[in-house]
């Protein structure tokens, strides 16, 4: 039994383009902390009626556009900034008002939410529950960014198999087209055993798994020397060929960040200045990255192999699909089980070693 919200192709202004080390799309933790704001903006509303909550979300990206320019044919795309804000009562004698770097972009992205517990609703109070959700949805911020507008919310359940393939096929129609996101931290973890098993890498994990990262991000070329008949080896004055080194795995691969690491312990309240509020703990964290994949959404095969969830493991606060995953360096408490052991990139300690 599943039971799914879907909000289809949501218009949205001024996402942040820049997450982490990466820039061009915005961090899973922006969705999954959407569908969190979602959820409690929900329960407040049905929580005495109805016991549910918004566990998890896919992805599925529809169109984009990063607010960048180049400023020559061939140089690097850099973001376009603006004065913020605007207007200042101090700022009227003419005084320039400072840019605040930061990047944006416009995009359109379709959720499918994921309820832990089905709800049991009359077609009144379905209707009911899409409209409140859509009031809700225009109420939050996603990814930063404003929602201009959102074409359809729909709730879809299933209860047998049959209904489950019917429900894929209404899930697809709605974020049609599109590209799903993918969880691909396995590849990153076979690509780094493979380094260790055919380089002389170091006893520093960290640095070889960041090596093993940047083959998944960068783009890379490799010379090839044209020897002459009477040269053995290439001097200063051969020429060479190019040849661009593929990605170690096929397919739309991509660096992303999904989630944060603990660098410091537990504040308690009001020990750390300059904090959001005066009522809850703080600590100090860093990004974690690792790769992703783009898929055409309808090459989905199953909605719950997509959804993304949290996972909280320690100083590990991850965004992973699928429910058996571990955290980084942690094996699993029964050896009979066989739970993935999934590596992710703590870049604090990555560029520390490097």
């Amino acid at each position: 039994m599943s039971q799914y919200l879907v909000l289809s192709h949501i218009e949205v202004q001024n996402a942040n383009s820049i997450a982490g080390f990466t820039w061009g799309f915005p961090a899973i933790t922006g969705f999954l902390g959407f569908t969190h704001a979602l959820s409690r903006k929900v329960s407040q509303k049905f929580g005495g009626e109805y016991d549910t909550s918004l566990s998890g979300c896919v992805v599925i990206s529809n169109t984009y556009q990063n607010k960048v320019y180049q400023p020559k044919q061939y140089a690097d795309f850099e973001f376009i900034q603006s004065r913020n804000p605007p207007v200042l009562e101090k700022n009227k004698n003419g005084k320039k008002v400072p840019v605040i770097e930061e990047g944006k972009m416009n995009l359109i992205v379709s959720l499918v939410i994921e309820l832990d517990k089905q709800l049991l609703l009359t077609d009144e109070l379905v209707k009911k529950f899409e409209k409140t959700v859509l009031d809700y949805c225009y109420q939050l911020r996603l990814a930063g960014g404003s929602i201009l507008n959102i074409k359809q919310a729909k709730l879809l359940s299933e209860n047998t198999s049959e209904q489950q393939v019917m429900m894929l096929k209404k899930i697809k129609r709605l974020a049609m087209p599109g590209f799903v996101l993918l969880d691909r931290s396995a590849y990153l973890e076979e690509h780094y055993q493979n380094l260790l098993a055919t380089n002389d890498y170091s006893e520093d994990v960290q640095t070889a798994l960041f090596d093993a990262w940047l083959d998944f991000c960068a783009l890379k070329s490799k010379a090839v020397p044209k020897l002459a008949e009477s040269q053995t080896e290439p001097d200063m004055e051969t020429d060479a060929d190019w040849h661009y080194q593929p990605k170690p795995k096929t397919g739309y691969l991509v660096p992303l960040m999904t989630g944060f690491k603990a660098i410091s312990q537990v504040y308690d309240t009001g020990k750390v200045a300059n904090t959001r509020d005066n009522t809850t703990p703080s600590c100090f964290v860093e990004a974690i990255h690792s790769v992703g994949e783009w898929k055409g959404v309808h090459s989905l095969t199953s909605i719950s192999s997509a959804m993304w969830r949290y996972h909280h493991d320690g100083q590990w606060y991850l965004c992973r699909q699928g429910s058996n995953t571990v955290a980084p360096d942690h094996q699993a408490p029964d050896s009979t089980q066989t739970n993935e052991v999934i590596r992710t990139l703590n870049f604090e300690d990555a560029l520390n070693n490097w």
